[in-house]
């Protein structure tokens, strides 16, 4: 069974405590302004000049930090297109059933059974 959820940085996930055969993904769908802002916030606030040369001093790092965050969000983005989620937090169950409202997958599971009449 799969199981993608779908959150923003501000949503705490609740996993389950044993994988119980589960294979879970999450998938923060501002990972890249969560990365950007923290690169943002290191930048001296002195002058123009000062920030671009910590900016180019410090360019590798800036996208070791940004080009995965990126990446992560694009694919995230476009997963959430693909299962057409208009909204947050959802959990994807088995590439079908979307559970919105809950950041928990034990209860995103639940609900999951009990549409199904309690079949697994």
């Amino acid at each position: 069974m799969t199981v993608e959820v779908f959150v923003n940085s501000a949503m705490a996930v609740n996993l389950p405590a044993a994988s119980l055969g589960l294979q879970v993904s999450v998938h923060r769908m501002d990972q890249l302004d969560m990365a950007t802002q923290a690169i943002d916030q290191q930048i001296p606030r002195g002058s123009e000049a000062e920030a671009r040369r910590w900016v180019e001093a410090n360019q590798a790092r800036i996208r070791r930090q940004v080009q995965p965050a990126a990446i992560a969000t694009a694919n995230a983005i476009s997963l959430a297109t693909h299962y057409r989620i208009d909204r947050l937090p959802a959990v994807v169950i088995n590439k079908k059933t979307v559970v919105y409202g809950v950041t928990d997958v034990n209860v995103a599971l639940q609900h999951y059974q009990a549409s199904r009449g309690g079949r697994p």
